[in-house]
């Protein structure tokens, strides 16, 4: 089920959203016979299966991913460790008073921050602090949301969000509408690479720093194995070009590195001396030539000189 080019987990990630098999085929541009293939192998390895009404939901399987699974391939996103804020779009009703409706609602709450005096609760499996003008969601240490890129496994944590939202709402009694998502932590790493397989194997930890802090990680603490990983504040932004340039570099077997150009630079110079040179020489050859005509020409009378072409022609 594995390959570069295979449409398992974009399949996959569709159906996480709609169970419309006609928005997905448009959505990833593929046949209805593919489509159809691409279901019948999900079902049959156990990843989806058709409910009452005929429709595809995703198994526990499909929804706890590993690193372990074939439909994920080598180096695509896996987005994780995330921690929202989220803004409301307007002033909720009673919003102050959160701690007494929890309190007659009987739910289970915490108070949390520097002053104890913002409530934690859990919802969907995640803690969520109500704070005065937004939400912070911390999501689960262990779920991951994976995509061919960083792009498409955020943008499934941000269905996880709307989801959350919503469970909330329904357990509060509320209508928060969030105007505003903010990722305070993300981090996104690169499954299955082999430099942090070859890394992990030897038991080295790789940590880089810029002036901005760490934002490049290899040390397999959490057991996931083979993970190339982006952290801190630039996170998603890092990880989209790093991506292009690993898959980039694994196509010329790594051969485009900066002494490679270098190299080709410096060669390319010495083939434009070698051309000028010779360029030069031919020149110097051929300004000989025309001095020597001229020499012939100015010295012959006009007699000689159209004799002598006579003959040339003549020839």
């Amino acid at each position: 089920m594995t390959g570069k080019n295979n449409f398992y987990l974009p399949i996959l990630n569709a159906l996480r959203i709609s169970t419309n098999l006609t928005k997905i085929r448009k959505k990833l541009n593929i046949s209805k016979q593919n489509l159809n293939y691409y279901l019948r192998e999900l079902k049959k390895n156990g990843y989806i299966y058709n409910n009452d009404r005929g429709w595809y939901e995703l198994t526990e399987r499909s929804k706890n991913l590993t690193k372990y699974d074939k439909i994920l391939s080598k180096d695509i996103s896996r987005g994780h460790a995330y921690i929202w804020n989220v803004y409301f779009s307007k002033e909720i009703k009673d919003w102050n008073k959160r701690i007494q409706v929890l309190q007659e609602k009987n739910i289970h709450f915490k108070l949390v921050g520097a002053l104890k005096t913002t409530p934690r609760i859990k919802v969907l499996g995640r803690n969520i602090w109500l704070c005065n003008n937004h939400l912070r969601i911390f999501d689960k240490s262990k779920m991951s949301y994976y995509g061919l890129d960083a792009k498409e496994s955020r943008y499934l944590a941000f269905q996880e969000i709307k989801a959350i939202v919503g469970a909330l709402n329904r357990k509060l009694g509320t209508l928060l509408q969030p105007s505003k998502i903010h990722f305070q932590k993300e981090h996104y790493s690169l499954i299955k690479n082999d430099l942090a397989i070859q890394e992990n194997k030897r038991g080295n930890i790789i940590r880089i720093s810029d002036e901005n802090g760490e934002w490049l990680l290899i040390d397999d603490s959490l057991g996931e194995g083979g993970e190339l990983e982006n952290i801190g504040k630039k996170a998603f932004q890092t990880n989209i070009p790093m991506q292009k340039w690993w898959n980039n570099n694994k196509e010329t077997g790594f051969k485009v590195t900066p002494n490679f150009i270098l190299e080709t630079f410096n060669k390319i110079a010495e083939t434009q001396v070698l051309d000028k040179t010779n360029i030069q020489k031919h020149q110097k050859v051929l300004d000989d030539m025309s001095e020597t005509l001229k020499q012939i020409r100015n010295n012959l009378q006009p007699k000689e000189k159209k004799n002598i072409f006579w003959r040339i022609f003549k020839k």
